[in-house]
C-alpha cells in the first residue's frame, strides 16, 4: 500500500517498500511505540482474533513464574548435637501439602547472559568470607539455612529436618561414602528424592540422609547446581539461573548464613568442654 505522494518527503526511504516519503527507522520507532501501548492494554481492539490471541500468549510468557503457594512449614535453623533447645523457630501453617507437577524442560539454548555487577552488593556486608546460604521450597516446606556448595558432589539432608515435615518414611535405606578434602569419610544412612522449587522451575532431586552434627538444615551441591545450570557467587550472596521467564536470582542470607556457622562453633565448644570433663572424671575414677 503506497502512501499519498502529497505526504512524501523527497529525502526520506523507507526501505521495505523502496517508496520515499518515511524513513526506515521511523517505522521501527512506530511500531516499538504500538507494542509498548499494547503491553499496556491499549489498542487492543485494533488487533484481530489471530492478534489477539498471538499478544495474549507471548505477553504471558514474559509476565514470570507463576507464583507459588503459601509453604505447608518453614524450617528455619536446626542444629543437632548438645540437645532440643538447639531446635528453633520452626513455624507451621495451616496450608495443606500440594502434588506439585514437575517441569522436565530442556534449555538448548541459554539466550541471556549470567553476569554479577554492583547492584548484587546491596545491603552485603563486606569484607566477608560467608557460606552461600539461601531459603529453597522443598517439597511444600520452606527450608532455610541451606547451603549452595559447587564443591560438594551431593545434596545432603539432615534427618531431624525430615522429622519436622513428617517424612522419615519416605527415606530410602540406601548407604553410600562420600569422601571430604581431607579424605575424611562420612556414612550415609539412606536418601530421599523431593521436588525443589526455584523460579518456577521444579527439578526432582535426590538427598542423602547424613545424621551427624552438621551447621546446615540441607546442602545441595554440584548435581541440583548443574540441574538448574546455574551459578552461585559466595562473593555476591546470589543464586541465579536461567528460567522459561530470563534469568532468576536468588538472594543469599547473610546473617543466617554466620548465624548457622556461630551456633556451630558454640555447639563444638560445648561438646568439647564436655569430652574434657568426662575425659577428666574418667581419670578421677
Amino acid at each position: 500500500m503506497r502512501s499519498d505522494s502529497s505526504t512524501r518527503k523527497s529525502d526520506a526511504l523507507y526501505e521495505f517498500h523502496q517508496e520515499r516519503g518515511h524513513k526506515t527507522k521511523d517505522y521501527i520507532v512506530l511500531r516499538q511505540e504500538v507494542v509498548n501501548m499494547l503491553r499496556q492494554r491499549h489498542l487492543k481492539e485494533l488487533l484481530n482474533d489471530r492478534g489477539r490471541t498471538n499478544f495474549a500468549r507471548v505477553h504471558e510468557q514474559h509476565q514470570g513464574p507463576p507464583k507459588p503457594p503459601s509453604p505447608a512449614c518453614t524450617i528455619h535453623m536446626i542444629i543437632s548435637g548438645i540437645d532440643d533447645s538447639f531446635i528453633n523457630n520452626v513455624k507451621f501453617t495451616t496450608t495443606h501439602k500440594l502434588k506439585r507437577s514437575i517441569i522436565r524442560e530442556r534449555y538448548d539454548r541459554l539466550e541471556n547472559s549470567i553476569i554479577f555487577d554492583k547492584s548484587d552488593t546491596n545491603s552485603l556486608t563486606f569484607p566477608h568470607n560467608d557460606a552461600l546460604a539461601i531459603t529453597l521450597r522443598i517439597l511444600d516446606t520452606d527450608v532455610r539455612c541451606t547451603i549452595v556448595d559447587d564443591g560438594s558432589g551431593a545434596c545432603i539432608f539432615h534427618p531431624r529436618v525430615l522429622a519436622q515435615v513428617k517424612l522419615e518414611d519416605k527415606i530410602v535405606p540406601h548407604c553410600i561414602t562420600l569422601t571430604g578434602f581431607n579424605n575424611a569419610v562420612e556414612r550415609t544412612s539412606g536418601e530421599i528424592t523431593l521436588p525443589v522449587l526455584a523460579g518456577g522451575v521444579t527439578p526432582e532431586t535426590t538427598f542423602h540422609i547424613i545424621d551427624q552434627d552438621i551447621m546446615y538444615n540441607a546442602k545441595v551441591g554440584r548435581p541440583w547446581i548443574h540441574t538448574m545450570r546455574a551459578v552461585p557467587s559466595n562473593l555476591y550472596q546470589v543464586f541465579k539461573f536461567p528460567t522459561p521467564w530470563g534469568i532468576f536470582s536468588i538472594r543469599g542470607e547473610q546473617h543466617t548464613s554466620r548465624e548457622c556457622y556461630r551456633i556451630a562453633l558454640d555447639n563444638s565448644a560445648t561438646q568439647q568442654k564436655r569430652d574434657k570433663k568426662k575425659r577428666h572424671n574418667n581419670q578421677q575414677g
